[in-house]
């Protein structure tokens, strides 16, 4: 029996400092104090945001296929209004200048066209929507807002005389430097009818082009 309460009263010593130990103890010590420490640093990463301006103006610059007369080095310039974070509208003008037809390579001095009238002016007003925003990663804790885009819409073709009506369609993609800087890298198909060669025809010119832009 005397064996038995003293091991009631050890029993109840033990548990009484427990209970003390668990008082004393400041709260939150056991959650604050893992006991095990990661060995994991976590990437420092800021990637840059996009200025508040809603206005940007794009230098352009790249190869136009102008159907039935080579591919010309071409350059332009872009406006665009966002109106959202997915629509903007953009109003764009390019420059390039016609090479030869196949016909005139192989007559030799046989021109269709005068030089002053290899001269091609296009400008148009498009809508945008951008489909895939993401971000590209690069060594260094680099990260970059990026935009998929696609694009769509309508204006007018100066050349060989003559001025056309003028679809246009195409996608872009979208890097952002800095928050006011970035790179795009396009390609856009535009579409018109023509007669230079006899008979008339609908013309399909593509546009491959890289741009910078500052938004303000």
């Amino acid at each position: 029996m005397e064996n038995r309460t003293r091991h009631f009263l050890l029993k109840l010593m033990i548990l009484v400092a427990l209970v003390l130990c668990v008082i004393a103890t400041p709260e939150g010590a056991l959650a604050e104090t893992p006991m095990i420490e990661p060995d994991v640093q976590p990437r420092k990463i800021t990637p840059p945001k996009i200025d508040s301006g809603n206005f940007e103006i794009t230098a352009v610059a790249g190869m136009l296929n102008i159907e039935d007369f080579e591919s010309s080095f071409m350059y332009g310039a872009r406006l665009a209004y966002h109106i959202s974070e997915s629509f903007f509208v953009e109003a764009g003008v390019g420059f390039a200048e016609a090479g030869q037809t196949s016909f005139e390579r192989l007559a030799g001095d046989v021109q269709l066209l005068p030089d002053n009238d290899r001269d091609y002016l296009w400008y148009n007003l498009n809508l945008g929507y951008k489909l895939l925003p993401g971000q590209a990663f690069f060594p260094g804790g680099y990260a970059f807002n990026t935009n998929f885009y696609i694009t769509a819409g309508a204006g007018a073709t100066d050349f060989a005389g003559d001025n056309q009506f003028t679809l246009n369609y195409g996608a872009g993609y979208q890097v952002l430097l800095r928050d006011n800087l970035s790179v795009h890298l396009n390609v856009r198909q535009y579409v018109y009818e023509t007669d230079i060669l006899g008979s008339s025809k609908n013309s399909f010119n593509t546009e491959l082009s890289t741009g910078i832009s500052l938004f303000f």
